[in-house]
């Protein structure tokens, strides 16, 4: 016990525990720098059903402690509920007997290890011709990845935060992975690796971290953690069967298909289903933190998504993707280690495709309202027409259930849904109805910019019009803010009348409550969504400075639908307090960090200028590839602008003649989904005639199964916009030449795009150079990444866009690229070289 407790803490707990009479007390204590609580607070007396507040009051590295009055300490079930979920928030759970005199430590608390530094000698082992790596088939030293590992072990050792560019063929998950390996384990604490893409987060945890637990000496867990509404709820599913009401039709079949996989997968994640449910289906069933009982759901013991969480507590090495990192950072500064985090505790992170941090921190902190996203919760609580909702199901549950010597309560309840919730939930239902079809009218009725009037409207198809100083003092504005404000009226009126719902239902006797608590937990759930939605409209109608507001259109089989949008105008500082300054070590690497050798874009944009400067490294690291060797960059100079309407024919008899050429095995990268569908339309057929396969992106086919037909068929070209330019690999002959159709800036009209841009012109700089350039090289160096994978490789990428020779600013494009042999000629020439090119090789 005194290794635990110090003497103060100890007499405290039996002081407690004897004014209690010897019953149940619960404490929260706080340890020291080694771990030992001195000093306890008792927050609860018996009261198991108050330890669930208690653990959200409690922070990471303290521990939950209480008594067993039998003196035996064995943990009950519940007492392993709640340690599952403390254990998870780094939150220690132990037992002690009466006299305090004996404990068991179910859980450790959370402790920042300082153990020993990572050996800057053994790490230059692993990657030796004769060390681990070299029993690897294929296996070459390169010098890159030593260099990068060594950087990157330098910044575990040091608390540092280190810029890695690691150029293509450099192996630089396999250079991260070392260290974060073998310091996690060395040192006991956990690494947590971000991915922007499913394919290296698949790359990850299917190929590079099994390869290493194989031929490691060094044991360890990795696990892959995904968000929860990837995991099935039990609770949700149970309610559906026992009420099916809620579910008609052909989604009656897939509940019933669901509650039978329930039975044998050991997962519960969607990924795992034999079929692609519905998403209104999967909605409903789905996990949701605003929805979750945690350790008080009767399901807990078996929940899928926090066994998946136990399992994440017990590993060293977590992979996730940038969105759900951002999402739990969001959850822990809101609520400090709270029952909701998704993460387990780290201090250590490594963010991989870092290049993308700005834009996935834009997309957390971003809010979208939608009629579609509003109704979902609506509906569950009271569809329209004769099906039964939550409320309709309450309700009925209490007329048959309440005894006659509950009838007062019943009226109560029973009013308060019939008379209040039911038609607050209609009246909202229409009122969303009705703005929302007045915005989508509104804008859609608007002219043209420039034009004079209404025959000049806008046309079919999405429209972003962005809420500028300008529009705030016009009448769209004052009409737009009135119609919100009665919305959000609505919803903190129906909001309040489901946490009175929930209040009087305190009231019920136990058991009947127990039968309700599935619906009353969902009521609950969707109260807070309700009131969370008001606040977000109630920040698009305020006055912060920071934001860009804007309003959507778009087209769909129910018409035009309206969305209401807000997104942060800077993200650097929320990204320096959330993830920089908090975390001892961050590694921010990608084959695409600088522009014309330099970090300062990346630096910038993502609050990396804001750190102490003796705290970041940077590195920029070659591809070992031989550039000059394997590549050609062909650019001919007479095209047309590629923002004219001229451009539409030369461009598609570029691509014919250019794929001619090479025998197909290209990827043509489009930056505009209409212009792709134009060439393809197009070309399709005069392509088939020379025996190509022609592939699109959105025919049919997903990505992968794109992907795997084009590796295949090695004379295919494929047509592909965004998802194509970054996190594709095809080695070999089967991709042997990338067509860049336009330098790939940005949108300039898209709202934050603009909003950005006006931010720094109004700061005296120059948005095209210090931001649209800069982000169109690092896309465009993305795009060129695709054509060598390996020292084998052989190709040519042709760019079409004459600006890049022809602007000034095309000489930081031409700077970005590695160093390849080059054709920059009028059309005649640039094809003879490509054809010479492409002949060389057999």
């Amino acid at each position: 016990m005194h290794k635990q407790f110090t003497d103060d803490a100890l007499l405290l707990m039996r002081h407690e525990i004897e004014a209690a009479g010897g019953n149940e007390v619960f404490f929260i204590g706080r340890t020291n720098v080694e771990g030992i609580v001195w000093e306890v607070e008792a927050i609860a007396r018996g009261n198991r059903q108050a330890v669930p507040a208690l653990i959200t009051r409690a922070a990471c590295g303290e521990v939950v402690i209480h008594n067993h009055p039998s003196g035996d300490l064995t943990p009950s079930p519940a007492d392993m509920d709640i340690a599952s979920v403390a254990g998870n928030q780094g939150i220690g759970f132990s037992i002690v007997d009466n006299g305090c005199t004996r404990c068991y430590q179910v859980v450790s608390p959370f402790t920042e290890q300082k153990g020993e530094l990572l050996s800057l000698e053994e790490i230059g082992r692993v990657f030796a011709g004769d060390g681990m790596m070299a029993h690897l088939k294929g296996y070459e030293q390169r010098d890159e990845q030593v260099r990068m590992a060594l950087n990157v072990a330098e910044a575990f050792n040091h608390d540092r935060v280190a810029l890695v560019e690691a150029g293509t063929g450099t192996g630089k998950s396999l250079a991260y992975l070392v260290p974060a390996v073998l310091w996690a384990v060395r040192n006991e604490q956990r690494v947590v690796v971000s991915t922007n893409t499913i394919n290296l987060q698949e790359q990850l945890v299917k190929k590079d971290i099994p390869l290493l637990q194989r031929h490691s000496s060094i044991p360890f867990n990795a696990c892959l953690v995904k968000g929860r509404n990837n995991y099935l709820c039990l609770r949700k599913l149970q309610a559906g069967i026992a009420d099916p009401v809620l579910f008609p039709d052909a989604a009656s079949e897939e509940l019933n298909a669901i509650a039978a996989w329930s039975e044998t997968t050991a997962s519960g994640c969607r990924s795992d289903l034999s079929f692609q449910p519905s998403n209104e289906v999967w909605d409903d069933l789905r996990c949701e933190a605003d929805q979750c009982g945690r350790s008080r759901c009767p399901h807990f013991g078996r929940c899928f998504f926090y066994q998946a969480r136990r399992d994440a507590a017990s590993a060293q090495l977590l992979v996730v993707n940038h969105a759900l990192l951002l999402a739990d950072i969001a959850l822990r500064r809101e609520s400090g280690y709270d029952a909701t985090a998704i993460l387990p505790p780290f201090s250590r992170l490594i963010i991989d495709e870092a290049h993308h941090l700005e834009e996935a921190a834009t997309s957390a902190l971003s809010v979208h309202i939608s009629r579609a996203g509003v109704m979902r919760q609506l509906s569950r609580l009271a569809p329209a027409g004769s099906r039964a909702g939550i409320l309709t199901l309450l309700n009925n549950k209490l007329g048959k259930e309440l005894p006659e010597q509950c009838d007062d309560l019943y009226q109560e309840l029973s009013g308060l849904i019939e008379a209040a919730l039911l038609p607050q939930t209609h009246e909202l239902a229409a009122l969303l109805d009705q703005e929302l079809d007045w915005l989508a009218l509104t804008l859609r009725e608007m002219p043209l910019p420039g034009t004079a009037g209404q025959a000049d409207r806008q046309p079919r198809g999405e429209i972003k019009y962005r809420i500028t100083p300008e529009v705030r003092t016009t009448p769209l504005w004052s009409d737009l803010q009135a119609r919100l404000g009665r919305l959000v009226e609505r919803l903190a009126e129906l909001s309040a009348g489901l946490g009175a719902l929930d209040r009087a239902a305190a009231k019920l006797p136990e058991q009947i409550r127990q039968g309700l608590d599935s619906w009353l937990t969902d009521a609950a759930g969707i109260a807070r969504r309700l009131s969370a939605t008001g606040d977000e409209l109630g920040w698009f109608c305020g006055q912060d400075e920071e934001v860009c507001r804007w309003l959507e259109v778009k087209q769909s089989k129910r018409g035009d639908q309206a969305a209401i949008c807000v997104a942060p105008l800077e993200v650097a500082g929320t990204i320096k307090a959330a993830l920089l300054e908090p975390i001892s070590t961050v590694v921010l690497t990608s084959a695409t960090l600088t522009v014309g050798g330099s970090f300062g874009y990346l630096r910038r944009r993502i609050g990396l200028d804001l750190l102490d400067a003796e705290r970041l490294e940077e590195c920029a690291l070659a591809s070992p590839f031989d550039y000059a060797r394997q590549a050609l960059v062909a650019i001919p100079r007479n095209l047309p602008d590629p923002t004219s309407a001229a451009f539409r024919q030369p461009l598609a008899d570029a691509i014919l003649r250019a794929v001619s050429l090479s025998g197909g095995g290209a990827f043509v990268l489009f930056t505009s989904f209409a212009l792709l569908q134009q060439t393809h339309a197009s070309l399709k057929a005069d392509l088939e005639r020379l025996g190509l396969t022609v592939l699109r992106q959105g025919e049919g086919s997903g990505r992968h199964q794109l992907l795997a037909r084009f590796r295949k068929e090695r004379r295919a070209v494929l047509f592909g916009t965004d998802s194509f330019w970054e996190g594709v690999d095809v080695k070999g002959d089967a991709l042997r030449l990338v067509i860049i159709t336009r330098l790939p800036f940005q949108v300039p009209s898209e709202p934050i795009q603009q909003a950005r841009a006006e931010r720094i012109a109004a700061r005296g700089g120059d948005p095209f150079r210090e931001m649209s350039v800069p982000q169109a090289v690092l896309k465009l160096r993305q795009g060129f990444g695709r054509l060598i994978r390996s020292r084998d490789d052989r190709g040519a990428v042709l760019i079409l866009d004459n600006r890049i020779v022809t602007k000034n600013y095309g000489k930081r494009f031409l700077a970005s690229l590695p160093a390849t042999a080059q054709a920059i000629d009028d059309t005649d020439g640039v094809f003879g070289q490509l054809e010479r090119f492409f002949l060389s090789w057999h």
